[in-house]
């Protein structure tokens, strides 16, 4: 390998290794701001379940309103009557917290600030992934609601949810989905998207090699 291409190869690693330090910074203080602004940016998350839910289990569904001590918690409450240990009776309440479906959104504001993408498009790609977590954030909710309806608080939610056709095996793998699965890679794959030229930088891929575009593989004669 000639000179020319060693000092290449390292200025290359060199600046991914920057962009790796400026986004472990910038998520440093991106969590901060998710956690203290969280009363407001998981406002529409919880109007969107609100309305969800109640498309979903309908006059047997009330509403979700803000935890009052903290604000950041959804409170969910229903109209299905449960008998709770101290013997009362009254309408199921549950608490679920919605910023465990979200911190992808701290995630993507690092690799975002970190990066040498210009401030318009910054914006941009942080706006796109505001909605995209935030529907991934809607979709946790809902279903760890559906989740702990059906299997948190004995038969008769149970009952309830089963009657409104809603399937153990769906709650089941769309829970695992919401927890596991989508708030991770949702907010990479935003970041890939928004930023082919860097991510095709740093992959080695050579647009005058292959010349018919993104995809096309080489061959030899």
């Amino acid at each position: 390998m000639s000179r020319l291409g060693q000092d290449a190869g390292n200025a290359e690693e060199l600046k991914l290794s920057e962009l790796l330090i400026l986004a472990a910074l910038w998520m440093l203080f991106g969590f901060m701001l998710w956690y203290f602004l969280s009363a407001f940016h998981v406002a529409p998350a919880r109007l969107a379940s609100e309305a969800i839910l109640g498309q979903l289990l309908g006059d047997d569904f009330r509403r979700i309103i803000a935890e009052p001590s903290q604000r950041f918690l959804f409170q969910v409450e229903t109209n299905i009557p449960f008998i709770f240990p101290d013997g009362t009776k009254e309408a199921l309440g549950f608490l679920v917290n919605p910023l465990i479906f979200s911190y992808g959104l701290p995630l993507l504001f690092g690799l975002v600030m970190g990066s040498n993408a210009r401030w318009r498009r910054k914006l941009t790609i942080l706006a796109v992934g505001w909605l995209v977590i935030t529907a991934v954030q809607v979709w946790g909710v809902v279903w760890e609601s559906l989740k702990l309806l059906a299997f948190n608080f004995g038969d008769q939610p149970h009952a309830v949810v089963m009657d409104h056709g809603i399937s153990d095996t769906a709650i089941a793998l769309c829970y695992q989905l919401g927890v596991l699965i989508l708030p991770a890679l949702a907010p990479i794959f935003v970041w890939v998207l928004g930023n082919r030229p860097l991510v095709e930088q740093f992959v080695g891929w050579n647009a005058t090699r292959y010349p018919g575009g993104r995809g096309q593989e080489h061959r030899n004669p």
